[in-house]
């Protein structure tokens, strides 16, 4: 993949590394090992608050739970939500031909839309979502760990807290307070990163600022030319930011999220076109938290506001596809021009939470959110319309471009009411209810009960019975495609739920943390894409069950040494998920000693299925893979600290399943990529 010649200028940092760390210095040096040890017991005892809205421990929290935290991530050679999943049981992510920093995240082999709509996604108590359709790909678009001060991926179904989206998962992140940090760093494809956390005391009020630019000229990749038969050079050059500004003074929060990311080359909407193709995208959210007490419920009152914007640039077919079937007749390629601007999302939510008695409490609230979607417009060469629905000749319009209709404008409105009962019904045994109705406008409404049953069998060991409902609703874009050549929407369309239950055994001891969970989906009114025509259509389906087992481990060998672990097979998966992999594992091993800490993960994904099927009727498919990377780290005092991270430590080519038909190969993702740099805390 042409790695090695965009590496050479990270010898740089290599060479700085070897002359800085000479054994003079490290016996200069007393031991920073508490800036890097990891305590398994500090782990187990993290409280877990996206499950019920109430802080739990491992062993009682009601559902299949993994967290990470600050002081786990920072010494993980990865940089990226989208990365980190992977660790995680049942979770998996994967690139798509849509656009260089498509990378959806799927929970136990389900996402089915390809934007990531089957999970919700939470930073800092916000819903981050696209307005047109529900998905996280864009906003969420690799973003930093280095915000990260907690992260909980719960496992299952979420409906009865969260409503639609929670389907099959919530990811729950907390970012970081109270910390004063500069990183630096520079690597392949001439990577440069830099991110900033300041935080300042004024009076009162506690104000905190998280900032991260990541920028790269992108890896080189050999793939099939989507206009003819050769094959061509590409690449995916691409710029991230991400801003977190929050203010917090007494019982009042402000929070200001602004994400944006732009691409250009490799695949756009499954094309090639080097020069032409292109994406950028913004998400923007803005809430305003006010705390009070009346009486004995704790109450908080809750108000935001998304907004996104995304264009897009692609070449959707080559040179003479419209000869003698155009007016005025052009052999021009077909380009074209897409614009999703002001999409905006408004949510008012009112949460309670009530203490009965010292064993029983009670979280009930209302939530409405308003949802508006304007015409999507899309500028081409060729009329959309007149391709969409084959009426010949179609209308040629040149460099100045016509402007055609791709989404109908929308809205729709949200109503979301919740109750749920948490019960200590003796010293061991906790039970958990939970009710969650939702009314979507011109969609219809929605129930969603959770029953939870957590029995702590000894100080060591504790089991978990579990069962839930969710749905998603049809999204914007489901609903309202049209005059689309390849996808179009569908306005019958109904919600997709699915009943879940789940048997979870968990062991803690003082070196060790295991789980092994069984769980088994079944789905109703799935959504999918209807292949039976030449252009896709979503639909309401049945969908096939499915079922699994998760398991994770923690181990800690010595105060030096920490080992985690997981593994997923899903037994039965529907028909519909066969682009995700039913075999998962990870491992992660992390040595600090002294001044030094040193990391090493290995994920596996299994065989994955592709659209197109060979001679014999079967689904073509990649075979499984590992991937392996790693991270260096030095800490030179308190204050200073350097470090060398490697991903795809192997130099491994894998490939991952596409939604469409092409390109037939598969989308390549990078080869191996170096990281060095530096980081000061003030």
């Amino acid at each position: 993949m042409g790695v090695f010649a965009v590496i050479k200028s990270s010898l740089v940092f290599s060479l700085f590394l070897t002359t800085a760390l000479n054994p003079t210095q490290l016996l200069a040096e007393g031991s920073l090992d508490y800036l890097f040890a990891l305590s398994l017991e500090d782990l187990l005892k993290v409280k877990v608050i996206g499950s019920t809205l109430t802080p739990k421990d491992l062993k009682t929290v009601p559902s299949a739970v993994t967290v990470f935290t600050h002081k786990e991530i920072k010494n993980l050679g990865l940089d990226s939500l989208d990365e980190l999943v992977n660790l995680v049981p049942g979770f998996q992510s994967f690139r798509t031909p849509v656009s260089p920093l498509e990378f959806p995240i799927a929970s136990r082999g389900r996402s089915i839309s390809g934007e990531g709509t089957e999970l919700l996604i939470l930073v800092d108590g916000m819903r981050v979502a696209q307005p047109r359709n529900s998905g996280s790909n864009i906003p969420m678009a690799k973003y930093p760990l280095q915000h990260i001060a907690r992260v909980e991926f719960i496992r299952g179904p979420g409906s009865a807290v969260y409503g639609s989206n929670a389907m099959m998962a919530v990811i729950n992140i907390i970012t970081r307070s109270d910390a004063n940090e500069v990183n630096i760093s520079y690597g392949s494809f001439s990577r440069r990163k830099a991110h900033l956390q300041a935080s300042q005391k004024i009076g009162d009020a506690m104000l905190d600022l998280l900032a991260n630019i990541d920028m790269d000229e992108g890896d080189e990749y050999r793939v099939p030319d989507s206009f003819t038969s050769n094959r061509i050079v590409t690449q995916d050059p691409g710029q991230l930011a991400h801003i977190n500004l929050k203010l917090h003074w007494q019982n009042t929060q402000i929070n200001l999220q602004h994400n944006q990311s732009s691409n250009e080359d490799f695949y756009q909407s499954y094309n090639v076109a080097n020069g032409i193709n292109g994406r950028e995208s913004e998400f923007t959210a803005i809430s305003l938290k006010q705390n009070f007490d009346w009486q004995a419920i704790k109450s908080g009152l809750w108000l935001s506001y998304t907004l996104v914007e995304e264009t897009f640039s692609a070449q959707l077919a080559g040179p003479g596809v419209f000869t003698g079937v155009s007016s005025p007749d052009s052999s021009d390629a077909w380009f074209v021009h897409g614009k999703y601007d002001d999409y905006s999302e408004t949510r008012l939510l009112w949460h309670n939470d009530w203490e009965l008695t010292a064993h029983k409490n009670v979280q009930f609230g209302l939530e409405y959110r308003y949802i508006y979607a304007p015409n999507a417009i899309v500028n081409s060469n060729f009329d959309l319309v007149d391709v969409a629905n084959a009426n010949i000749p179609f209308r040629y319009y040149g460099s100045s471009l016509g402007a055609s209709v791709a989404q109908s404008a929308s809205s729709r409105d949200i109503v979301g009411l919740y109750g749920q009962y948490q019960h200590q019904m003796f010293d061991d045994t906790r039970l958990t209810l939970g009710l969650r109705y939702d009314d979507f406008s011109s969609i219809g409404s929605n129930l969603s009960p959770r029953f939870a049953l957590v029995q702590e069998l000894n100080d060591q060991h504790s089991v978990k019975l579990l069962y839930g409902e969710a749905f998603r609703a049809p999204t914007e874009a489901e609903l309202n495609f049209v005059n689309n050549p390849v996808i179009l929407g569908n306005p019958e369309l109904v919600p997709e739920t699915v009943q879940t239950i789940e048997l979870i055994w968990l062991g803690q001891w003082s070196d060790t943390g295991m789980t092994l969970g069984y769980f088994e989906n079944r789905f109703k009114d799935a959504i999918v894409l209807d292949v039976s025509s030449p252009t896709l259509v979503y639909a309401n389906s049945d969908d096939d069950p499915s079922k699994g087992v998760e398991f994770e481990i923690i181990h800690q060998l010595n105060k030096h040494w920490l080992w985690r672990g997981t593994y997923t097979a899903i037994i039965d998966a529907s028909e519909s998920s066969f682009r995700k992999t039913d075999q998962l594992a990870s491992m992660m091993v992390n040595v600090q000693h002294t001044n030094w800490n040193a990391n090493l993960i290995a994920m596996y994904h299994g065989d994955q299925g592709m659209p197109a099927l060979n001679d014999n009727g079967e689904r073509n498919s990649f075979d499984g893979y590992w991937v392996f990377s790693g991270k260096l780290q030095y800490q030179f005092d308190s204050q200073l600290q350097t470090f060398l991270q490697v991903k795809n430590l192997l130099d491994k080519d894998y490939l991952t399943p596409i939604t469409v038909d092409s390109p037939a190969e598969g989308t390549p993702h990078r080869g191996r990529e170096i990281l060095a740099g530096m980081v000061w805390l003030f």
